[in-house]
Formats: C-alpha cells, structure tokens, sequence
C-alpha cells in the first residue's frame, strides 16, 4: 500500500540527497485538479556543482512547449545562462554556477497542456551554497575500520574517529551535519565535530565511502557551507559473498565457429573490499581446464573446440582474494554450466505494448512466441523518467514498484537481446510503447479542520481540543477525491478506544481525564483491493484540556508545526487558576516520546537505544563537553538548565520563561543527516509559586511539537 503524507503531494518514493518537492496551482484555471504540475528541486548546491532537476510530473493532459519565464534571486529578478529547461519534457539543467552568488533560487515555469497555457511561480528552488571557509580540516581524512568490528553491535574493539578541526584565527562552527546521502545513515557527527561509524547496523556493506560535511561557521553569522569530500571510511573485509545472475547457463554441445567466445557469464556479484581483487577457478566437476575465468571481473567463459558432450553438468568452484585475504576465499558450487545439444536462436522477441495507471505496480514479459536460450536483455536509451522506476530481470521481465513515480504520458521502450548464436552487428531489439495514465483513485488530501476556530481551517487542519478531557466528534473530512474512501485509523497516542466510520472518516474521540495530548493516524484508501488502490495518511491531533491543580494551560493551536532545520516558536498559552503571574513557572520535565511519521527514524523515548530520541539526546549532551548520555535528564529541553549554563543555543528546545512560548532550537532534530518527520509530545512541569520546586510541580501535556522540514 502506498501511504502518502496528506499535507505534501506525491511524496512517495524517490530517495534523493537533499531534494525538496514543490507543487503549485495553475494560475489560470479554477479548478486546480484539471492540470498540475510537480518537480522535485535540487538544494543544496555547492558552487562548482552541476546538476539536472528530472522532469515533472503532472496531472491532466501532457505538457509541453516548457520554458523559464523567471529566476529571482533571494526575492529579486535576476538573468544569466546557469538554468535551462528541455521544452519538450520541462528537464531543468544547472550549470555554469562558479560565479552564482550564494542564497536562494526560485524557478518560475509555464508550460502548455490541450493548448492552455499553465504558468507556475516559484515551482523550483535551489539553495547555492558556498563552500566552507579555509582553515577547517579533518583529522585525519581517512579512516579504516573492519567490516566485522562495524556490523557487531556487542563488538568491544575500538572503532576509529576523526574531528574537524579549524586554524582558530578565523572560523568558529556552530553546527556540525554530514551531508544527506544514501549512506550517510551509517555514520555520525558530534556537535563537537568529532566523526564516527554507526556500529551494529548489518546492512552496511564494505567498501570505500566519501562523506561530505554541512558545516554552519562563525565567518560571517550563522553561514552554511558545504565541505566537499571531507573524509574518506574504507569499511574493509575479506570476500564475504559471491553471486552469479543467473548461477547456471547452457553451452553447445560444439560449434563450427572456431576460436571464438561461444560462453560467457555475466559478471558476479562481490560483497567484500575491491582492493587487490582477483578472481580463480579452484575446481571444475569434473575436471576440465576449458572453462575459464577473467582474473579481474571474475566472468566465466568457455571457446570453441572444447569437446563437451551434451547432458554432462559441469560445477564451478571460485576463489576470491582481496588484499585482506591473502589466501582467498573459496565459494563451492558458484555456477554450473549445462552442456545441451542446441543452443535454441533468438526468435520472435517482442512485448506487448503497455498500459499501466499512475503509481500502480506493473509488468511485461517477452511476447508469446519468443524462443532462445542463454539470452541476456538490456535497456537501449531508457527514457530519463524510467531510470529510476522501472527494472528489467535476467528473463526478459520488466517491472515497477507500486508507488512509482513515473509521470504520466507515453514513452518508447526499447530492449536488447542477445545470446551466443546472435549476429553481434546485427542486434535483436524490441520496441513497445509503455502508456502511464491518470489513476482514478488518485488524490492528495484529507482535511479534518478544527475545533478551535482557526481560520484558514485547512492550515490548522486535524486538531480537536476535548474540553476537561470530554469525548467528542470530529469533523467530517474534506478531501479531493474522485470516488469514495474507505477510512481506518490507529490509536498511536493516548486517544484510547476512540473510533472511525469507514465511509465517512467521522471519528469518535473517546474521552481521557489526564491532561493529555492523543494522536490518531487515519489512513484514506480510494478503490480498495483493486490494483489501482491509492491510501493517504493524516495525522489527527487531540488536545484533552483538564485542569491540574486548579490550573489549565491551552495553546491554541496546540501542534506546533515547525521546520526542524529552521526552528520555531508557538503561540503563548492561555492560562487560568494562576493567582500571580509573575511567579509561574514552566519547563519540560519528563515523558518524552517521539513518533516517526515518514523516513528512518525510530520511535521512543531518549532511553530506547538506537531511536531518534536517545540520538538527539546524544548530540546535546556531545555539544556540552559530556562523555555520557543521560537518557534520564530533562536537559535537553530544559530552559533553567541550560539558561543556568548559558547554553540555551544547544537546548533543543524549552519554555521561554516570559511569555511561556515554546521555543524548537534549529537544527538540533536532525539525526545522520536526516531531519525529524514525526511528533513529539513531552511533560511539562508548572508551579505557581516559581522555579525553585519546579521538577514537582503540576504536571501537563499541553502541546505537541510537529516536525517537518517542509513547514
């Protein structure tokens, strides 16, 4: 089921470094679901970097005749040749960007679609970044670790680490991040600069990572910089695993050719360090010295002449040597070749033309007809918008993953085959059309409004506060879709035993008589049980206002919605039952949970190990000079500590003591690169009479903090 986040469209499964996703209303038209259209935004962008934002997707008719009508440059209209677009399919290109200034781009694009004109402002951002200033290194830039010292979480040895260091004369960091990439999840930095490996995480895989830095320096305020190829980690081992795709192949029982290649396999799979690689036979069975291996690819191959006879099978033991296994290691059985009569030519290859709906699972086959045997398939000139959707198997079969994004429209697809009886200059390639069109069951928001009358309702949706804890009814939801839904939800926060109608998502929040913040997931599927099935997910909130100790605290709005990158501050609070103001105090305490929406993250309080909790937990206490976690202390999130060590620029976050606003520190609930998509919900602590009995005082849970770097 593909679950899409209510508040953001068509976020499904692209996995980018540092992409932001824009989607924008036609300024023409009234009826904004005729035609839309949807890019993915390059940020982050370093001053000699070049880059290409892919084509975008759109619903309605497909576009074309694209073109940039405006670039601003932090607000401003600017010129230059550094953005192009392809007309044809809206491909933006970046280039020429050493004398770009450094700050904030904003693409504006028009485009047609059935001979309408569609203009969309700001559709496309990009971040120019300068690089970091001299004067900051890393000691030492290049770190070795063992492969099985890194993946054992119970391991005692020592891993290796390195800090980032400055001359001192001219540069002070402030904030330390390792630039988001597909693996920066398997390593660390302090906010003392000091860079470390993730240990006991077994889907890391040896092998030489460049790890780029974010680094927020003092040179000129708060600037961000990137510190290209920081550092290198070697993740070394022996050879681990050996694959070959597919492990078996047939051979002929002889051909007339003579001293030519008639079998080769495709090359193996290598989980190990690369270094010093080379590849042997260590036995054939039975015992042949035809069958050869390529020392450096490990690809088998067998000549002409070899005199194998029809129905004998022939196993294939390799050995595998790295510079860390000087003997090598041996893989039993790694491939078997078959020696048949025929080799069957390649004949009447084809696919059937396909039709598949927008981010619904599909797949093709070779036509009926097709014969051949040993054939190897690959891809001629896939279109860009495909490349990173669609697969094509050692059979012939080409497929794509539900929730894939590949824009509507047509596209020409064009697949070769080969096998050992094919002419080489003379290639066997099938053409078909794949047609993605519009999913009816698509659409892209659930709206619970709120009770708490706040206007515009969709920019303060899912939040019902429950007065003196009472149950109440929510909402019906507004939502774009086309056909009915059907609605489920989760209690995943103290809402109890509360209650969903599945065709018309009314919820029925059942009462709490604790001062409590609840959270609901809802999640809305159109065409349910069909292959076109299309779900949404929408977080609901519920604020169980009930006097602790005579006195009630209500924020309003009572989520916090805030950009973890960018920090934020709430409203101040209502508050009644406090005789002097002047002497309340509040500040978190305990209780802390969080609760991943979207990404990696896990969930939990700081004392669960590994969860996103206990990491920025980490980091704060890693920022204050502390070798321990201390899972159990409120400092984090505490004003009057951190106020009292004149550190609350390192608090994540706290209660401002003058107008009670809760105040989310920026850049501090960002873990491995990855900022925080989720809720937290925390205890708050009050006492009427000041600060010195604080830690006992009234306890309340008056407000949840929202993170999404897209608010």
């Amino acid at each position: 089921m593909n679950l899409i986040n209510s508040k953001f469209l068509f976020i499904l499964s692209i996995v980018l470094s540092f992409v932001s996703f824009t989607a924008c209303s036609d300024t023409e038209t009234t009826d904004e679901t005729d035609f839309a259209l949807y890019y993915t935004g390059m940020t982050d962008i370093g001053p000699s970097m070049t880059g290409v934002i892919s084509s975008p997707s759109y619903i309605g008719g497909q576009p074309s005749g694209f073109e940039i009508y405006k670039v601003t440059f932090d607000g401003e209209p600017v010129s230059g040749d550094s953005f192009s677009i392809n007309q044809d399919d809206g491909a933006i290109s970046i280039s020429e960007t050493a004398g770009m200034s450094v700050g904030l781009y904003k693409l504006s694009v028009k485009c047609y679609s059935n001979g309408k004109m569609y203009e969309y402002a700001d559709i496309v951002e990009v971040n120019m970044m300068k690089p970091v200033p001299d004067g900051i290194t890393v000691e030492p830039n290049k770190l070795t670790a063992d492969y099985a010292d890194v993946i054992d979480a119970a391991s005692t040895v020592e891993l290796p680490t390195a800090q980032v260091s400055t001359d001192g004369n001219h540069v002070s960091i402030k904030k330390y991040e390792i630039a988001k990439s597909e693996f920066s999840k398997y390593f660390e930095i302090s906010q003392s600069g000091k860079i470390s490996i993730v240990r006991g995480d077994a889907t890391l895989v040896p092998g030489i990572y460049t790890l780029s830095l974010k680094l927020s320096t003092g040179a000129n305020g708060e600037d961000e910089g990137i510190f290209e190829n920081a550092i290198e980690i070697n993740i070394t081992s022996r050879p681990l695993e050996l694959v070959y795709t597919p492990a078996a192949g047939k051979i002929e029982e002889e051909s007339a050719q003579s001293g030519s290649t008639i079998f080769t396999s495709n090359a193996p799979a290598l989980k190990g360090s690369v270094e010093g690689l080379s590849y042997s036979i260590k036995k054939v069975t039975p015992a042949t010295d035809k069958i050869l291996i390529d020392a450096a690819t490990g690809v088998l191959s067998v000549n002409a002449n070899h005199g194998f006879v029809a129905g004998t099978k022939y196993v294939v033991d390799v050995n595998v040597k790295n510079i860390y296994s000087e003997e090598g290691v041996d893989f039993v059985t790694a491939f078997e070749l078959e020696v048949v009569e025929y080799i069957e030519p390649i004949q009447n290859f084809g696919y059937d033309n396909i039709d598949a709906t927008q981010a619904v699972a599909f797949e093709g086959s070779p036509s009926a007809g097709f014969k051949g045997d040993e054939v190897r398939f690959e891809f001629v000139d896939l279109p860009a918008a495909l490349q990173e959707n669609v697969t094509l198997d050692h059979e012939g079969k080409i497929s794509a993953l539900k929730g894939n994004t590949i824009p509507l429209g047509s596209y020409t697809v064009k697949v070769k085959a080969t096998n050992p009886k094919s002419d080489p200059n003379n290639p066997t390639i099938a053409t078909f059309t794949l047609t993605v069109k519009e999913n009816p069951n698509f659409f892209t928001y659930v709206h619970y409004g709120n009770n708490l009358g706040l206007t515009p309702s969709k920019d303060y949706a899912n939040q019902y506060r429950a007065v003196n804890g009472a149950a109440l009814t929510s909402d019906t939801p507004e939502t774009d879709a086309k056909v009915a839904l059907h609605y489920e939800m989760t209690n995943l926060h103290q809402t109890g035993s509360s209650t969903i109608d599945s065709s018309t998502g009314v919820i029925s929040i059942a009462s709490n008589s604790k001062n409590q913040c609840g959270i609901i997931v809802v999640t809305a599927t159109a065409g349910k049980g069909t292959p076109e099935e299309f779900s949404i997910q929408t977080h609901v909130f519920v604020d169980y206002s009930v006097a602790v100790n005579g006195v009630k605290i209500e924020y309003t709005p009572f989520v916090l919605q805030v950009n973890p990158t960018k920090g934020g501050r709430s409203v101040s609070p209502v508050i009644t039952g406090v005789a002097d103001m002047t002497k309340l105090a509040m500040d978190y305490r305990r209780t802390f949970n969080y609760f991943n929406f979207y990404g990696t993250h896990t969930n939990g309080q700081p004392n669960v190990a590994g969860s996103f909790m206990n990491l920025v937990w980490k980091n704060y206490f890693d920022s204050m000079g502390s070798a321990t976690n201390n899972t159990g202390s409120k400092d984090p999130l505490s004003y009057y500590v951190n106020a009292g060590k004149s550190s609350l620029d390192k608090a994540l976050g706290y209660v401002d003591p003058a107008s009670f606003e809760v105040v989310v520190n920026p850049n501090k609930w960002v873990v491995d690169g990855e900022p925080a998509n989720g809720a937290m919900t925390g205890q708050i602590t009050f006492d009427p009479a000041g600060p010195s009995n604080i830690n006992n005082g009234g306890q309340t849970f008056p407000i949840v903090l929202w993170f999404d770097k897209n608010f």
